[in-house]
């Protein structure tokens, strides 16, 4: 069987994906994302308790998005000149959970966005870096399913990080503590994970790299342009979990339990879009991505009942996430200069993150009822021109993929 650029699909041995640096690197990913994402469904509704409106909420998934892309573009661009990888994600880690302790000590909304914005900084110098050395590791070839991988052990931890939410919070209820100090308890849980992500750290092999070949051929930017409405979309994540705990009255707990087998589905979606793109290509797979991203993002704000509405956002969640492996993967065969190419990908993508939720947050705080949410139809309707403009242009970008 042959991809789309003619080339003989050959499956991946098992060696290739499993390498020791891989592994060491998969699981400073799943670490990582337990000790991130621990914070994600409970910080928006501290911002809430501390005054925050819809924008301001948005403002912290923004300030995050921006300080990481600036940061992932100045990075990727040391990487192709210095060659250094592993230094950029020790003193990143090092950094981050530092900051992460901070949160404990939080009683303004200002001080938590200061506080999202340096978690910003950190994430630029860490997870590009990594994405890269994956990349790398994993070689030609094998690059989106390793990549894939590696977003999945990130899944992993995301999923233990919602039963250890409903843990630490149901401890926190049942030895009568508030709401925000049960929020405490669990920023003081994600430091400790992340310090032990930042342990872990340590074990990566040192790598360093330096650019041997000038630039050739064109950046892609097809999929920068995509990177960067996904990345707006991504970043709404948190404004739905306000949606969902103020329209349709989920419970914190509750809302850790949906997200739980939101994470268990978008391993096995993610996984099975990865495989396909070794096997028909990035553009083609595309496809398979984009169209349920559309439908669902525009029907999500007409759902009837509860149920049809989780199931179009399941359905649309993973279709975002799906996004991200094969993205990776593009960016990083594309063109020597793969620092340039990551911190650029990074750096849309956290860009659309700074406006998606601007967008989404303002409609929120405009809109009545079910249509808070849509800010999600909005964005989504930006991924029909750009598939088709920039596909037509560039008829031939699968045959520079190498």
């Amino acid at each position: 069987m042959k991809d789309e650029r003619g080339e003989k699909y050959t499956p991946a041995p098992m060696r290739d994906l499993f390498k020791k640096n891989l592994l060491i690197i998969y699981g400073v990913a799943g670490v990582g994302m337990l000790g991130h994402i621990l914070l994600q469904p409970i910080l928006p509704i501290f911002a809430r308790r501390l005054g925050a409106t819809g924008l301001e909420v948005g403002l912290l998934t923004s300030g995050f998005m921006l300080a990481r892309g600036i940061t992932a573009f100045v990075i990727g661009k040391r990487i192709d000149i210095t060659g250094q990888r592993t230094s950029f994600v020790r003193v990143g880690f090092a950094a981050l959970f530092i900051i992460t302790f901070g949160y404990i000590f939080m009683n303004s909304y200002h001080g938590l966005l200061v506080l999202r914005f340096c978690q910003g900084i950190c994430s630029g110098m860490i997870w590009p870096v990594l994405q890269i050395m994956v990349a790398e590791g994993a070689g030609k070839g094998f690059r989106t399913r390793a990549l894939s991988l590696y977003q999945i052990t990130g899944r992993v931890g995301a999923l233990v990080s919602r039963l250890l939410l409903g843990i630490v919070l149901l401890i926190a209820a049942n030895i009568g503590l508030g709401e925000l100090n049960s929020f405490r308890i669990v920023f003081l849980v994600a430091g400790v994970v992340l310090f032990m992500g930042f342990l872990e750290v340590l074990l990566i092999p040192w790598q360093q790299k330096k650019r041997t070949e000038k630039r050739r051929g064109r950046p892609p930017y097809t999929i920068f342009l995509l990177g960067f409405v996904f990345g707006a979309m991504l970043a709404l994540a948190p404004l739905s979990l306000v949606y969902l705990n103020e329209y349709y009255t989920i419970s914190p707990v509750g809302i850790a339990v949906l997200l739980l087998i939101l994470d268990v589905m978008t391993v096995l979606v993610m996984y099975g879009t990865s495989h396909l793109s070794d096997r028909i290509g990035v553009k083609k797979s595309l496809w398979f991505i984009i169209i349920p991203c559309v439908i669902t993002a525009v029907c999500l704000p007409f759902a009837p009942l509860f149920v049809i509405f989780i199931i179009l956002y399941f359905i649309m969640r993973t279709s975002i996430s799906s996004f991200l492996p094969i993205s990776r993967s593009y960016a990083t065969s594309a063109d020597p200069e793969v620092g340039a190419n990551i911190g650029t990908l990074n750096m849309v993508s956290n860009l659309g993150s700074v406006i998606g939720p601007i967008i989404a947050g303002l409609i929120y705080d405009g809109l009545p009822g079910q249509f808070k949410i849509a800010g999600y139809s909005i964005i989504a309707l930006f991924l029909i021109p750009a598939i088709f403009i920039e596909f037509a242009k560039e008829k031939d970008v699968s045959r520079s993929y190498d």
